[in-house]
């Protein structure tokens, strides 16, 4: 089966401190991830972050809920995004 995106949806914010907003994809008009992090910082640019959750106990650990499994379905992903996120600029 072939990976594909298909659907993007970007959720802007005003912007606090390093998060841009939020999206949504659809893979395959099958399988939806919410809640990824479009992020912008000083030293490595923009980046996105998926999902996770707070780890139990008193460091500020996080695990990702999901994530892609190799760079190249990582640099996918991060392209659409972004893509999408620009757009909204240009409308």
């Amino acid at each position: 089966m072939e990976f594909k995106i298909t659907e993007v949806r970007i959720f802007k914010i005003k912007q606090r401190g390093a998060l841009l907003g939020y999206a949504n994809i659809v893979i395959n008009d099958c399988f939806i991830i919410r809640g990824i992090r479009i992020l912008e910082n000083q030293r490595t640019g923009r980046f996105v972050a998926m999902p996770a959750r707070r780890l139990p106990g008193e460091k500020r650990e996080y695990k990702d809920l999901c994530h892609p499994l190799n760079q190249d379905v990582r640099n996918l992903i991060t392209k659409e995004i972004f893509n999408a996120y620009d757009k909204l600029d240009e409308e």
